[in-house]
């Protein structure tokens, strides 16, 4: 919902007011007065596709989207940036020329690396770049386009990420928007933003649509389904190391197949000495691959691209499209089964779908058009520009959302008179009868008695609405679809006399509208113990805000500024910490602390997600009222060539001892699991030596890629033991459902017999990490109605007081013991409940759990 209140901003270049020159009847000048208050509430919403090989800007006004052209005139601006030995910035299309030229100094593709610490050397210039100061460059340059195109320079945008961008990407983007000179900016997914798009150029929209967008460095895919005029995210996958690069990068490697070959020259992407040429080869191979799109065969001829033992060697091959596609086919098979993957989570057959909507410069290859409508079968959107997509989708978002970019501009304000409104209302509406709600705020002047809307251009009128005893208002407007609806407001007194009011209109777009888009991976705090207190779980819809209450495992002395209490929050589907990404660290240092921060002090810790899925965290310690919200090391962690080589190193081993067991239990789901890794592996190694060649691209994509073959093996380990989980989920579903039965509330039964479908679901099809997500539910429910029965806590004290012995502080546990038993004597639920909690936070954490735990420091 908008809410407004007096200073609504003019359009920067509507004509000042003027008195009406010509002979006129007192009803021409009001005429043009109301022009101008609904040019001046009329708003203007900016979307920006902030994207690995180009990035674009488009404008929404509420009835169209406008493509924002840059000084080259074009629509496209190259994400590339260039510093000279001056310290001149260049970015877009005039940059990208000094690409082969000048490689030294001019970079692109940093995307990929957002949310690193990665330095890019300006080698002229002597200076290193964030990839974030880099991203800021192209966005400084789109504001200025938008500027010198609409004469409006925008304080505020939504700008798109990809749908499975993690945590530290994401504040990147943001942060990347904040040196660009953005007051307010919005993160929208990309895909959400196609979808959007699309959904608006059509008139009639239902049924599930698939939004495929495979960018220059990520591919997304997502779920949506249209109806009623609103867009919900059902789900989505995707990669954020899969898109048109790797096409480019696989050319590559057959080029140097070629040249092996037919020269007998060994050329390694490995190799430091080759990067300059490495990047000239593949400069040329994307200009190839684009001409093959209309061609059947074309020429790649670099002359003297590398020097190998003092001699040149020359590219000179001709380029088949039957070789490209082949080529290619097994990336985009591997884009095709994430959208199986997506479609079979959500129990949906590609048969089902109403379209496909293809987003991004990948998608315009006959081949993957081809390959993609063999495997889903549904209609492509048609009359779509994959190129520009996602930019016009932000934008709309943006009006959905009220981010109006004029707003905190300071030119051509309207004059505030009479009484301010407080309004609340839809930007955007699906609804063509929405409400606004208003109360007259006090101030100067005379107050109204009633308020009525009336819309520009063709005299409807709302009914007159009286105002409360507290000035308070409810109108009821109709929207004309698909377009912005300008209502100007009348206020009048008791007689019928006007009275002037600000602001002066409102503007409300009807047309399709977006629900809360749901997060794309569990969200938690990784436990000293190696476990995960999730508090958001995948599929959550945003924004969304939780609070839990931890314990500190261990001192903090005051005004130590090396003992530093770490709280790390993960992404990842498994219970497991060390299985999950580590996106921050809240830290409680004792250089904050009023006091000495004994073991076992409370925390609560409250992490909030806003609808970009931008974290934020605040750690509350209520025995000193102090809080803490620094979010530290918010970093994609570093993939040094070394670190990847003794990785992959660890994974061979581990891979031939699970290998091992499996075969020995005779467990084909593992074996399924052990040869996928095994087959992944031989691309990671390719791209741990594109690391050790200076790619560090490459080097972020094998880490992730590592990361995600743990997960798998940690499930081929576990399949060998999925008779034991099985039966582990049965008799965790039985202890549940005795005991909501007797001491359950309706809803918590109704509950339960959901996440036991759930459960049975995944025990039918084998899926470890669903069924850890329903079983979790289950045991929470469990627990709940477990903790009702009167001699629960009394069950749970003496368990506690078995392990006594193990306690850090001996003496206080004893007492908690005698303590906890007077209790139980007399009764005293509530202090025994007390008792046993701190019972518990005296056992000590295993050290070699916690270290796995990411050093966490709570339990």
């Amino acid at each position: 919902m908008r809410r407004a209140g007096g200073r609504q901003p003019r359009a920067s270049r509507a004509p000042a007011a003027s008195p009406c020159v010509f002979p006129a009847s007192p009803g021409g000048c009001r005429a043009a007065r109301v022009s101008l208050r609904a040019m001046a509430a009329r708003p203007l919403y900016v979307g920006i596709d902030l994207g690995t090989t180009n990035s674009t800007a488009a404008a929404f006004d509420g009835e169209k989207v406008t493509l924002v052209r840059n000084s080259q005139g074009a629509t496209l601006t190259p994400s590339v940036v260039r510093i000279d030995a001056r310290g001149t910035v260049t970015v877009g299309a005039r940059a990208r020329r000094f690409l082969e030229g000048d490689p030294q100094n001019t970079r692109a593709e940093f995307k990929r690396l957002m949310g690193t610490a990665q330095p890019i050397e300006f080698a002229a210039a002597k200076v290193a770049k964030k990839p974030e100061e880099l991203a800021a460059e192209v966005l400084r340059s789109l504001r200025a386009d938008v500027a010198e195109h609409l004469g409006v320079l925008p304080a505020s945008a939504v700008i798109s990420v990809p749908a499975l961008f993690e945590l530290p990407q994401s504040a990147a983007t943001s942060e990347a928007a904040r040196r660009a000179g953005f007051e307010r900016v919005e993160l929208i997914q990309e895909p959400v933003a196609s979808a959007l798009a699309a959904g608006w150029t059509v008139e009639e929209s239902t049924g599930s649509w698939l939004v495929y967008d495979l960018g220059g460095g990520t591919f997304d895919v997502s779920l949506l389904e249209t109806r009623d005029g609103l867009l919900r995210v059902v789900g989505h996958d995707g990669d954020n190391f899969l898109g048109g690069r790797d096409f480019d990068w696989a050319i590559v490697d057959w080029a140097l197949a070629e040249i092996a070959r037919t020269q007998g020259v060994t050329v390694s992407r490995a190799d430091p000495r080759h990067a300059a040429a490495l990047r000239k080869l593949k400069l040329a191979v994307e200009e190839i691959k684009i001409e093959l799109t209309r061609a059947d065969e074309a020429a790649l001829a670099v002359p003297a691209a590398f020097e190998v033992d003092g001699a040149p060697v020359d590219v000179d091959l001709v380029l088949q499209r039957s070789t490209l596609d082949a080529l290619c086919a097994p990336i985009i098979d591997r884009s095709v089964e994430v959208c199986r993957r997506l479609l079979a989570a959500h129990g949906l057959d590609a048969s089902q779908l109403a379209r496909v909507v293809l987003v991004g410069g990948p998608t315009v290859m006959p081949a993957l058009r081809e390959r993609v409508r063999g495997a889903l079968g549904a209609p492509f959107g048609e009359g779509l520009d994959p190129m520009t997509l996602v930019a016009q989708g932000a934008a709309i978002y943006a009006a959905t959302a009220g981010l109006d970019a004029r707003a905190s501009s300071s030119s051509a304000r309207p004059k505030e008179e009479g009484r301010r409104l407080w309004l609340q209302y839809p930007a955007m509406s699906s609804d063509l009868t929405p409400h606004v709600v208003g109360r007259v705020m006090e101030g100067p002047g005379a107050a109204p008695e009633r308020i009525r809307l009336a819309r520009e251009g063709d005299g409807w009128t709302s009914a007159e609405a009286p105002l409360d005893a507290e000035g308070a208002f409810v109108v009821t407007v109709d929207l004309l679809p698909r377009r912005p609806n300008v209502f100007n407001i009348e206020a009048s007194a008791a007689g019928g006399a006007r009275v002037p009011v600000h602001p002066q209109a409102i503007t409300i777009v009807q047309g399709l509208t977006i629900g809360d888009p749901p997060l794309s991976r569990t969200i938690g705090v990784a436990l000293a113990d190696n476990s995960v207190r999730v508090y958001f779980e995948r599929g959550a819809p945003l924004p969304a805000r939780r609070t839990f209450v931890h314990h500190s495992v261990e001192s903090v002395p005051k005004g130590s500024g090396a003992c530093v209490l770490k709280i790390p929050v993960v992404q990842g589907e498994l219970d497991v910490a060390h299985l999950c990404r580590v996106v921050g660290t809240l830290e409680i240092d004792g250089s904050g602390l009023t006091a000495t921060l004994p073991a076992g002090s409370a925390i609560e810790l409250t992490l909030e997600l806003d609808r970009g899925g931008h974290l934020s965290a605040r750690a509350l310690i209520p025995s000193q009222g102090l809080v803490f919200e620094r979010v530290a090391h918010l970093l994609v962690p570093e993939a040094a060539p070394e670190v990847l080589d003794a990785s992959i190193a660890a994974m061979r081993e581990r891979l031939a001892a699970v290998r091992g067991a499996a075969l020995r239990s005779d467990a084909p789901h593992a074996l399924g699991k052990v040869t996928y890794v095994e087959c992944a592996l031989a691309e990671v190694e390719r791209d741990a030596a594109a690391a050790r060649g200076g790619d560090a691209d490459a080097g972020q994509k094998a880490r992730r890629a590592l990361l995600d073959l743990d997960v798998l093996l940690e499930q081929a380990e576990a399949d060998k033991r999925w008779p034991e989980l099985d039966a582990e989920a049965q008799a965790a579903v039985a202890s549940a459902s005795t005991w909501i039965s007797q001491l359950g509330s309706s809803t918590e039964k109704a509950l339960l017999e959901e996440a036991a479908q759930g459960v049975a679901r995944a025990r039918a099809e084998k899926n470890q990490v669903e069924l850890q997500r329903q079983l979790r539910l289950v045991r929470n429910l469990s627990s709940a109605a477990f903790q009702r029965h009167p001699k629960a806590w009394v069950w749970m004290f003496e368990d506690a007081a078995s392990e006594a012995h193990q306690a850090s502080d001996l003496v206080r546990a004893q007492r908690l013991v005698r303590d906890g038993r007077g209790a139980a004597e007399r009764g005293d639920t509530a202090a025994l409940r007390t008792i046993t909690e701190e019972l518990w936070r005296l056992l000590p954490v295993d050290a070699q759990k916690r270290r796995l735990g990411h050093e966490s420091g709570v339990r």
